[in-house]
């Protein structure tokens, strides 16, 4: 079964919870298997200049994990905090 934030209990981050919020964060990114990319540690796969339908669909794969990463983060951040990651690029930079 597939969960997102809603079906968790993480109170969105405010200048008061941050560590706590943290540590459920982390946990919710670890247990999804999407830590890398908030880390940087996960990296683009090449696209080769006669790519395969697999290695092209695995390429549009790879690129919907951070986008789906920075939308849990930026639900996961109260409106007064979200102007710390509106303009991150990526789930490190957020």
């Amino acid at each position: 079964m597939a969960y997102g934030l809603s079906q968790i209990a993480i109170k969105k981050l405010d200048k008061n919870n941050f560590q706590m919020w943290k540590f459920k964060i982390i946990k919710f990114f670890m247990g999804k298997g999407y830590w890398d990319f908030v880390t940087g540690d996960e990296t683009k796969p090449p696209l080769l200049e006669n790519p395969t339908q697999q290695q092209i669909q695995a390429n549009k794969t790879w690129h919907e994990k951070p986008r789906k990463v920075l939308y849990w983060l930026s639900m996961s951040v109260s409106d007064s905090m979200i102007m710390h990651i509106q303009d991150a690029k990526s789930p490190k930079q957020a």
